[in-house]
């Protein structure tokens, strides 16, 4: 055990980048498949989806015809703001 500094940090650097390798590989690997995954769901799924929104789409809880009740939506802004503001 005859080593010197320089060997033995080269050695750790060695592991340090295929372990990093190993990993980043690994999630790359994940990735793919989660993406495989969403296309073959898309594919195969019975009810047609809503997929992707848009970034400012909020969907609409309100269906036709439906009021809005004016006191609830005062109810919701008021908690909102009370919960901003502490």
């Amino acid at each position: 055990m005859d080593s010197s500094l320089g060997e033995i940090l080269l050695s750790g650097i060695k592991l340090m980048l295929v372990g990093m390798g190993i990993v980043y590989l690994f999630l790359a690997l994940l990735v793919w498949v989660i993406g495989l995954n969403f296309k073959l769901i898309q594919r195969y799924s019975s009810e047609p989806s809503s997929l992707p929104l848009q970034p400012n789409q909020v969907p609409s809880a309100i269906g036709d015809g439906e009021e809005i009740d004016t006191e609830l939506v005062a109810a919701i802004s008021a908690a909102i703001h009370h919960h901003q503001n502490n």
